[in-house]
């Protein structure tokens, strides 16, 4: 439900801030007070466009705030999307706001996140239903029309509607995956062959990272061969060429031998001589493995081309498949799943036609049952809501449910087979046209006042706001119509502005718009009206002064109607 509106330098209302009742709650006021304000801030709330000269003069903004209570069920009927971007909603406090510049800058949220304003639109779209004058809003739409004729027929086809829903879903999706395959067969094949190939060529190179080190490093070894022999022979004979030559190792021995004849004659001399030794040991194993290395080393220009091919052709096929040695082993590694993929869709693709050949069958067989129950749900809406509606001040109206539905699946969306228009013939001798075009604010408020009544305990319980649904009436079609907002009010949230007193008499919570003006300004003051001052209120509604007797007895004694 709706629990509180605040608002803030909108227009004519400096700052006003609305508490709520779960019932009947009306606003009233002097013509031309502002009471349209009210109206116009839930429209902002509920994704309307602002135009100019909405934002009053006490700041550089306006700001209108609405706190719903939601209930389990009203969290689970909220917009996916909104949920997604809020982070979640739970039951309990929901905060939807819109902030208005003075230069045409917007900003709405959604429990504290920004939004935007479709998503925001979206959120309060489905707390609110709105009727009144000149608000083409939720019932002059074809979606909810036939969201209320589900309703209507009862939580079978409620049920029956979203299994529908789901089937139609899955066909759609088996749908689009079939005529997908079967538009880009020619390219898939074309994608077959280049990948056949490609995996053909890389398998056969059997490229790896591991071989491409191993053959640069014998690259450059085969390249300089003759150099790294003349190299490590040659170090190998300074160091040790077993006598024939003055070497290293000669000249070392004869060092260690000198030293070693002072042993134990000073302490450091001890340690310079058992460095040598140390020195003697490591150039002797030096000499070795530079002789043991040359002995390894081949001058083979044979080998040495074999190697240049083999690196040219990673270079090539690096070059080819990415540039790099990496990408072309990935590439490999891609090719072969993709080619996995495409050959195992080209056996799916009549496996595909056949669920998609079933999901469209059921689909279609829901569509059906859902059109019958429809068809024979209609005529018993439209005579519960000519019930309603000749207790409303409009007897002679008829509201017809026009259904027109498909036969094929070209013809189904995601409400079935059937689209669904609430038409009006609002006297005898008239046609039944469209609400959209016929209606006049009262009459569509009362014709959804109507709905609502015929649908009470059956449909949801969101909040319902009327304007203008006493236009053109009084007398017993007045208090009929407080009768049927008192009865709605049991089982829906209310907001109703009114002009009549036997409606503002019933009311749970009731609100006065008041405007003020001195010579410099002028303000609408919106507060809740005092059980002390409700007979004055209805005294005024009824024409009176708050001091005429017999106006107060009759407001006394249309409070006395009041439920307790």
């Amino acid at each position: 439900m709706l629990a509180s509106l605040s608002i803030r330098n909108f227009v004519l209302i400096e700052d006003a801030v609305l508490e709520f009742e779960p019932g009947l709650n009306v606003l009233t006021g002097e013509t031309g007070a502002g009471k349209t304000l009210l109206t116009r801030a839930l429209g902002l709330l509920m994704g309307e466009r602002a135009e100019d000269g909405l934002v009053g003069m006490a700041a550089s903004d306006a700001s209108i705030q609405a706190v719903f209570e939601l209930t389990e069920e009203e969290v689970v009927g909220l917009p996916e999307d909104v949920k997604e971007v809020v982070g979640g909603v739970r039951p309990g406090s929901f905060i939807v706001a819109r902030r208005l510049g003075r230069e045409g800058r917007n900003r709405c949220f959604v429990n504290e996140t920004a939004v935007t304003l479709t998503a925001m639109g979206s959120a309060v779209g489905g707390l609110l239903s709105f009727a009144g004058q000149h608000e083409y809003r939720r019932l002059l739409d074809p979606r909810y029309q036939l969201t209320v004729l589900d309703e209507w027929a009862g939580s079978e086809v409620v049920r029956l509607s979203a299994d529908f829903r789901e089937a139609y879903a899955q066909a759609r999706e088996a749908t689009r995956r079939l005529e997908d395959g079967k538009r880009d067969k020619d390219s898939r094949l074309r994608e077959i062959d280049l990948l056949r190939f490609q995996v053909g060529e890389l398998r056969e190179a059997g490229l790896s990272l591991e071989e491409e080190a191993r053959l640069l490093d014998e690259q450059r070894l085969l390249s300089r061969a003759e150099d790294v022999l003349k190299a490590t022979g040659g170090a190998g004979d300074v160091l040790n060429n077993d006598g024939e030559a003055t070497d290293a190792a000669t000249l070392l021995n004869q060092a260690v031998g000198l030293v070693g004849g002072l042993a134990g004659v000073d302490l450091v001399l001890d340690r310079i001589h058992a460095g040598l030794v140390d020195v003697q040991y490591q150039m002797s194993e030096l000499a070795r493995e530079l002789h043991a290395f040359a002995d390894t080393v081949t001058i083979d220009p044979g080998r040495l081309e074999e190697v240049n091919e083999r690196l040219r052709l990673y270079t090539d096929l690096g070059r080819k498949y990415g540039g790099s040695t990496q990408a072309a082993v990935s590439h490999l590694e891609q090719g072969v799943e993709r080619l996995r993929v495409l050959e195992e869709g080209e056996e799916d693709l009549s496996r595909l036609e056949e669920i998609r050949a079933a999901q469209a069958a059921r689909a279609l067989e829901l569509a059906k049952d859902l059109t019958e129950r429809r068809r024979k749900a209609a005529p018993r809406l439209e005579e519960a809501v000519a019930g309603q509606l000749g207790g409303l001040g409009m007897p002679l109206a008829r509201v017809q449910v026009d259904i027109r539905s498909a036969a094929d699946w070209d013809g189904l969306r995601e409400t079935g087979a059937d689209s669904v228009e609430f038409l009006l013939a609002a006297n005898p001798g008239q046609p039944a046209r469209s609400l959209a075009k016929t209606a006049s604010g009262g009459e569509l408020s009362r014709v959804l006042l109507g709905i609502k009544c015929a649908l009470a305990g059956v449909g949801g319980n969101e909040t319902l706001v009327f304007d203008e649904v006493d236009a053109g009436i009084g007398g017993r079609t007045a208090v009929a119509v407080a009768n049927k907002l008192r009865e709605l009010a049991d089982h829906s949230q209310l907001l109703v502005i009114t002009h009549l007193a036997q409606v503002a008499a019933l009311a749970s919570r009731h609100f006065l718009i008041e405007k003020l003006s001195d010579p410099g300004s002028t303000v609408a003051r919106v507060r809740a009206v005092a059980e002390d001052e409700v007979v004055s209120e209805l005294c005024r509604m009824l024409g009176a002064g708050a001091e005429d007797a017999g106006a107060r007895r009759h407001a006394e004694e249309l409070l006395a109607r009041r439920p307790a």
